[in-house]
């Protein structure tokens, strides 16, 4: 691996492990047993390394963020879908952490962040409304746009949530499955009696 490239595997892992403004230029060249000198030939500060792993972040994301349209789906194809989004954002998770202190410092990095989560909302709208149709759910486009805010939301933030309620420990990659859980309970109420039990039958078994 070019050291390039190890200096942003290494620098996500630190991000991820001890929180962005927890470390510096020095941790990582440390970490990699390398030179500071060696480090800022290949990147000048911290800041063009985030924005370096932003970039991978945002492609993952966009990769990602693709509607499920195939027909005939069911709630554990949704509940996959979530899965494979929570993924993403665990694997860049220093982002949602410290989300606040990161975009603060870049405007451009915000704009883009701000894009991601449009797509974010606009992908739930477009699910909902295929659920709809599906006869899966029964709810109103004003229900939708409050519960594609209320999903953008919950997802964005579920890992400073855990982080405030685990201070001191670092997050679980089972947090990811609770995260998964809590943004598909937000379609319950739209669910007919069949349909919450068949959520919450997903959920038993995945939880464990």
């Amino acid at each position: 691996m070019k050291t390039r490239d190890r200096i942003l595997v290494t620098s996500l892992e630190l991000f991820n492990l001890c929180g962005e403004p927890n470390v510096t230029t020095i941790d990582i060249a440390n970490e990699m047993d390398i030179s500071p000198g060696n480090l800022y030939y290949h990147f000048r500060n911290k800041d063009e390394i985030i924005a370096e792993l932003f970039q991978q972040f945002e492609t993952s994301m966009h990769e990602v963020l693709q509607s499920p349209q195939e027909e005939g789906l069911e709630i554990m194809d949704y509940w996959m879908y979530i899965h494979m989004v929570f993924e993403r954002i665990w694997e860049y998770r220093f982002l949602y952490r410290d989300l606040a202190t990161i975009l603060e410092r870049n405007e451009k990095l915000q704009k883009r962040f701000n894009r991601i989560l449009d797509k974010k909302a606009a992908n739930c709208r477009l699910i909902m409304n295929s659920m709809r149709d599906s006869g899966i759910i029964t709810i109103t486009d004003k229900q939708i746009e409050s519960l594609a805010t209320n999903v953008v939301i919950t997802g964005t933030y579920w890992m400073n949530y855990q982080q405030v309620r685990n201070l001191g420990d670092n997050p679980e990659l089972e947090d990811l499955g609770r995260g998964v859980y809590q943004v598909m309970s937000l379609i319950l109420p739209y669910l007919p009696p069949e349909g919450q039990e068949a959520l919450e039958a997903v959920a038993a078994t995945y939880l464990e």
